[in-house]
């Protein structure tokens, strides 16, 4: 329901998130990695058409026309969710359970400084860290001999799962302060 406030109470209209520079992109679990992806998709969009959360759109580089690829302004990729592997004729996503989906590394967050509103608006928010379905992410204070400084958050890459909570539910506008780079080739964590 929040993300489809159009207002934030008062007189100010909330701004549309904007997709990061990414110098990877971000492709479905199941699917191994980019590579693999853009040498064996029929770019049929099954799997754009089944995305329940409106994470899979297709893309626009030439180089992979109609592609499947992730981007979180409009929601994240559940844990739980497995449709997108479900559906694929080509068998280039392959079928995972959920269980695998949660051990599968599609990418890692990564946290801009300049973005975030402990700092930039002086507000305590945590978002990132609560909503992270894997723990990834911890708020600690940003001078450590002072407890009552503002609260950063804190990335452990080697448990992120490249899933996108922290950066769709990231209150910043137009970016967000944490965002998620794609890897080349998925690992299992």
């Amino acid at each position: 329901k929040a993300q489809k406030k159009k207002g934030d109470g008062g007189l100010a209209t909330i701004e549309d998130k904007k997709i990061p520079e990414r110098s990877t992109p971000i492709v479905p679990p199941g699917s191994l990695g980019i590579r693999h992806l853009t040498q064996h998709c029929t770019a049929c969009q099954l799997c754009v058409s089944v995305c329940p959360n409106q994470v899979l759109r297709p893309s626009t580089d030439l180089m992979k026309l109609m592609q499947p690829e992730m981007s979180y302004e409009r929601g994240y990729c559940r844990p739980e969710c497995t449709k997108c592997s479900e559906v694929c004729p080509a068998g280039v996503i392959r079928p995972i359970t959920k269980a695998d989906k949660s051990s599968i590394q599609i990418g890692h967050a990564v946290w801009v400084k300049k973005n975030c509103i402990p700092l930039t608006d002086g507000m305590k928010c945590g978002n990132c860290a609560r909503h992270c379905p894997v723990a990834a992410i911890q708020m600690v204070p940003i001078s450590p001999e002072d407890e009552n400084s503002p609260k950063i958050p804190v990335v452990n890459v080697e448990r992120c799962i490249g899933c996108g909570a922290c950066e769709n539910l990231c209150p910043a506008r137009p970016f967000s302060a944490i965002y998620v780079e794609g890897h080349e080739r998925h690992r299992i964590v």
